[in-house]
């Protein structure tokens, strides 16, 4: 999430209707909850347009708040009033689909957090006081971040939506198009970008699901975002390309599926050459340049091997570049997505080159190596800020007016001639091969400032979580003043349910799968399932630094070894007592070889016991009992059964475990603090207050 959006009024929207939604999400089918939610909003915003209040629609709408509010299921008032609005001609969601099934023929069972989420949405600030295009867009990230059900397609984050809009820029009365639309995040980004410089609605939007779930999401998102009856259907990658339709679009934005197989593509006719059937990213790249017109446009996200694979990939490359198609590459930075950390690319083209550049500059490309830019905290995707993408749509655009008389820049851009390319074997597109490193230059002063800031604000930051902690210290210690002494407890009893107050509730214990079951040659380089080893846990969470990956195939053998939310990993062998706490971030990982995957009972806090794990008497205890050499010591499973654990109570357990997270949290801000210390010491020696030459 932006920083700006952290304290916005449509943040604490989408947290008010998350808190309210999040009660309900356990032990029933969720696939169907963000259409209901998207629905909601689609009608609270068209009822907001309805200045009657004696009006039918309004009148149901309101029954259905004031069910709500006295905790009555709303849903059949809600089903009439999406039954009346549905046939009004200004609805803005097309038939043939009708909104109002989401809650036909449903019950309070099936939709449980309506009312809830129903009363949220009427508490000040609303929904239409903070925007419903941006609560739309964080409820969607906060959904795919923290929803136990998923959306079909990977999610396209909002920071580079964000960038493909602003690359290509739309405008008023553009028909734009996105041949894998998701849940229409692109599209919406685009329509967002219209919408600052003019109407949206002279505007026409066009996507295609290749999941059949995300149609109605798509459309739905959309409408939320000024697109009245925007246009959206299901496909399929093989249909989209045996039939890529006409070349009329000023814009084509898309983030395709990556390395998908797709068969019969040879038998096509290709305008750069047939793709390999094995991968249809250049099946992707030739559909959406089909689909512009004279003077369009296309923006697509690929992955970075994209760039540089050999055989029919370079050749369809090759011809790419000597057809005038390719205007620009751009390497992102790794992590932009929450699901891989992959790093991607984004290659921008034109239907006609000789439209968007001065005459006689057609035959260069632009490289630029963003590789290095964008924020990325603990725990979430690395995101690119306004600054980032202004650098880089700004210099795009600097570029298509005048590449000649656009300088390069070390470590972030250059142009390159046609010529220069195809010197190089297999005509590469990487912009890492281009880009000249940045040299060794001193810090500004207000480089320096800037840092300065940062660590004010990191001091700030961290005098707020040292009362907090504090709090949590006076809390725990009075809890575990008002409890006798805890036992110990062997960790063999807590599991099998013998353990005091655990009679209902046995937990599990497993060593991570054998050599046999995840061999070196099961790891692949691209995307996949992550595999938790030692290495990859730190002192209060897991490392994705070194993390290696096995594809979801393999995993698909591996189920009992997939880690859920509120399980705890364990290291076997190396520095014993790491351990680490899985969040929904981790939900689906694999424990790998070297580690032990723990599902606590009810009765045993998961951070209380990764905390305890960590501490002086755990790690003492597990030191004495294994063997090994002393560089490598390793515990068996029938040995770390027999741990003794002190067991308190539950709540001493979970007040206990919220000061060791607040701990580690503020061990983290002071680390931060002293490392940006050092750096403007160094820098402040360098340019920053003492001149230099």
């Amino acid at each position: 999430m932006e920083g700006r959006d952290a304290h916005s009024p449509a943040a604490e929207v989408v947290d008010r209707l998350w808190r309210a939604y999040v009660p309900f999400q356990r032990g029933r089918n969720t696939d169907h909850d963000l259409t209901a939610m998207l629905v909601i909003l689609v009608l609270a915003r068209f009822i907001d347009s309805v200045n009657d209040p004696g009006d039918e629609l309004v009148k149901r709408w309101s029954r259905a708040v004031a069910e709500a509010r006295i905790g009555y299921p709303p849903l059949r008032d809600l089903n009439d009033a999406l039954f009346i609005a549905s046939r009004q001609d200004r609805f803005p969601v097309l038939a043939p689909w009708n909104p109002e099934s989401v809650f036909a023929d449903k019950d309070a069972e099936n939709l449980p957090w309506v009312a809830a989420f129903l009363v949220a949405l009427q508490q000040p600030p609303t929904a239409v006081e903070a925007g419903f295009e941006e609560v739309t867009d964080l409820l969607l990230e906060r959904y795919v971040a923290e929803s136990t059900a998923q959306t079909g397609e990977y999610y396209t984050p909002r920071t580079l939506t964000r960038l493909l809009a602003e690359c290509l820029s739309p405008q008023p009365g553009d028909r734009v198009v996105d041949p894998a639309c998701g849940t229409g995040g692109v599209l919406a980004a685009a329509a967002r970008h219209i919408a600052q410089q003019g109407h949206v609605g002279g505007a026409s939007f066009e996507g295609y699901a290749l999941d059949h779930r995300n149609h109605h999401l798509a459309m739905l998102n959309l409408a939320l975002h000024g697109i009245d009856r925007p246009l959206v259907r299901a496909s399929e990658p093989g249909a989209l390309f045996r039939n890529p339709g006409n070349g009329m679009a000023e814009l084509v934005l898309c983030n395709p599926p990556f390395n998908q197989r797709v068969q019969g593509l040879e038998h096509l006719d290709w305008p750069f050459g047939p793709p390999p059937e094995s991968n249809a990213n250049f099946a992707w790249i030739q559909l959406a340049w089909r689909r512009l017109s004279k003077k369009g446009k296309a923006a697509l996200i690929m992955p970075s091997g994209a760039a540089s694979a050999r055989g029919r990939a370079a050749e369809i490359r090759k011809a790419i570049l000597t057809e005038g198609a390719l205007l620009a590459v751009v390497a992102l930075p790794a992590g932009l997505f929450s699901h891989t950390t992959v790093p991607v690319h984004l290659w921008l083209l034109a239907r006609d080159k000789a439209r968007h550049v001065p005459a006689g500059e057609t035959e260069s490309v632009l490289f630029i190596d963003a590789s290095q830019l964008g924020t990325q905290a603990p725990r979430r995707a690395c995101e690119l800020f306004p600054a980032d993408r202004d650098r880089i749509s700004g210099r795009f655009h600097a570029w298509l007016r005048s590449p000649g008389e656009t300088p390069d820049e070390p470590g972030f851009s250059c142009s390159v001639s046609y010529d220069e390319i195809l010197e190089n074997e297999g005509c590469p597109l990487d912009p890492r091969l281009y880009v000249t490193p940045a040299r060794e230059q001193p810090t500004a002063a207000l480089d320096t400032r800037h840092l300065l800031d940062h660590l004010v604000h990191c001091a700030e930051s961290t005098a707020g979580k040292t009362a907090h902690l504090c709090k949590s210290f006076d809390r725990s210690e009075r809890v575990a003043r008002g409890e006798t002494e805890a036992p110990r407890v062997p960790l063999r009893h807590l599991l099998e349910g013998t353990a005091e107050g655990l009679l209902e509730a046995p937990g599990l214990l497993l060593a991570g799968p054998s050599g046999s079951l995840i061999r070196a040659d099961h790891y692949v380089d691209i995307g996949g399932v992550p595999v938790v080893m030692p290495k990859d846990l730190t002192g209060s969470g897991f490392s994705t630094a070194n993390i290696r990956y096995i594809s979801e195939r393999q995993a698909m053998g591996l189920e009992r070894f997939r880690l859920r939310p509120g399980d705890v990993v364990l290291a076997r062998r190396g520095e014993l007592g790491r351990a680490a706490v899985v969040r929904e971030e981790q939900n689906g990982w694999v424990c790998g070889t070297g580690c032990f995957l723990l599902r606590p009972p009810a009765g045993l806090d998961a951070d209380y016991f990764a905390a305890y794990l960590r501490g002086t008497e755990a790690r003492t205890w597990l030191e004495a009992h294994s063997t090994g050499s002393m560089k490598m010591k390793t515990i068996s499973l029938d040995m770390l059964r027999k741990l003794p654990v002190v067991l308190p109570s539950l709540a001493t357990q979970q007040a206990i475990a919220d000061t060791m997270k607040r701990l580690d949290e503020h061990e983290r801000l002071l680390r931060e603090q002293l490392a940006l210390t050092q750096r403007i010491r160094h820098d402040a020696l360098d340019g920053g207050i003492v001149p230099t030459p």
